[in-house]
């Protein structure tokens, strides 16, 4: 079983590429938000609020959701130690982040064709 889950927008190619992506990690198993697991584990929240970010669940079934959920994203990625850190040690910052990418989505993806 998966170390973290990570929930994200199936309606978005941006976010359906960059799950994929960190989903090759056997660690992480990425769940569209609108999926059924996806609706049980986000269950108190609306789904403006589950659409709003992405979002991470450990196997202690804590979820942290935008930038919050950049750190413990990291830390599942070869060589993401040292941004998850940095996440860590500068919340604000990584959510400025989380929130620039993600409002731009379109022109990021564009950048980095991946």
């Amino acid at each position: 079983m998966a170390e973290l889950t990570v929930l994200y927008d199936e309606g978005c190619g941006f976010c359906t590429r960059i799950a994929a992506l960190v989903g090759r990690s056997p660690t992480i198993e990425p769940v569209a938000i609108g999926s059924p697991r996806g609706s049980i584990l986000l269950r108190d929240l609306t789904a403006s609020e589950r659409y709003a970010s992405m979002h991470v669940v450990d196997d202690a079934g804590r979820r942290r959701s935008g930038g919050a959920a950049l750190a413990p994203l990291l830390r599942e990625l070869p060589g993401g130690s040292l941004p998850a850190a940095a996440c860590d040690a500068f919340p604000g910052l990584a959510e400025a982040a989380y929130q620039l990418v993600a409002r731009n989505r379109g022109i990021v993806s564009k950048l980095f064709p991946f």
